[in-house]
Formats: structure tokens, C-alpha cells, sequence
């Protein structure tokens, strides 16, 4: 995946206002964000984004494109993803390897947000952060 050299400062203000992860992020929190631009990367269609077994401890929010989860032997998809949607969280939030590979159907923007990352934020961003996280895995589990 490569950054988002490419996107203005503008452009992905405007990604994030129209996310529903970021719905409850005050207009300078997003700015915030924003700011970040080595958080925001492109991932190329047909690009793995997230290889299974792997423990790199980051997870990402889907801005704009479509990805797909694969099968046990990466082949086949069995889930897409659509944006405002987030993968990786489990890996992100424990010390389990990734449990998926998950990969790019068209060109993908997204958001990764790791640690480092977290540890930059202000208090208060970190929690609309993982409010939204535990938000988003109590919907995943509901639905299955």
C-alpha cells in the first residue's frame, strides 16, 4: 500500500465527514485526523491489505472502495466490506495473529490507525475511537 500522497488535505477532510464512524467527531477532532496523513494509505485492487497469521497490530477503516475477506486458504472472498466498515480491530485490540487476509476488490482508501497513532490523540478522540470499535463489533456479532 503506498500513502496518500495524492489526496488533499481537503479531499480527506471531506471523506471523513461523510463516514458514520466519524459522525460523533467534532468538526476540529476530524480536522485533527485529518492532519494525520500517514494514517491515510491507498491499497491498489487485488491488493492484500491484511495477511492472515500476521501481527502487525494496527486496524483499519474503510473510507472509500470495497474489500474483501477470504477464505481459510485466501481464494475465495466470503464477506465484503463496504465503506465506514473496520477490520483488523481483533488483532488491534488483543494479541491474537490476524485471522483472515483480507484484499482490495477496486481502489481502496483507507484509514490505519495503529498505537502510535492512538498514543498522538487527544484523550477524547481516542474515545469516540473505541467507542465506535466496541459500536461496530457488537453490530458484527448481533448480526451473525
Amino acid at each position: 500500500m503506498k500513502k496518500t500522497a495524492g489526496l488533499s488535505h481537503a479531499h480527506i477532510q471531506m471523506i471523513l465527514q461523510k463516514i458514520p464512524f466519524f459522525r460523533d467527531f467534532m468538526p476540529d477532532e476530524r480536522e485533527r485526523l485529518a492532519n494525520e496523513q500517514d494514517s491515510f494509505v491507498i491499497a491498489r485492487p487485488k491488493e492484500v491489505i491484511v495477511t492472515k497469521g500476521s501481527m502487525e497490530r494496527a486496524f483499519y477503516i474503510l473510507l472509500s472502495g470495497i474489500v474483501e475477506i477470504l477464505d481459510e486458504q485466501g481464494q475465495k472472498s466470503i464477506l465484503e466490506l463496504s465503506p465506514g466498515q473496520v477490520f483488523g480491530e481483533i488483532t488491534f485490540l488483543t494479541e491474537i495473529p490476524r485471522t483472515s487476509n483480507v484484499r482490495a476488490q477496486d481502489v481502496c482508501i483507507l484509514m490505519r490507525i495503529d498505537q502510535a497513532l492512538m498514543s498522538r490523540l487527544r484523550a477524547e478522540i481516542r474515545e469516540k475511537i473505541k467507542d465506535q470499535l466496541i459500536d461496530k463489533l457488537v453490530q458484527r456479532i448481533l448480526s451473525s
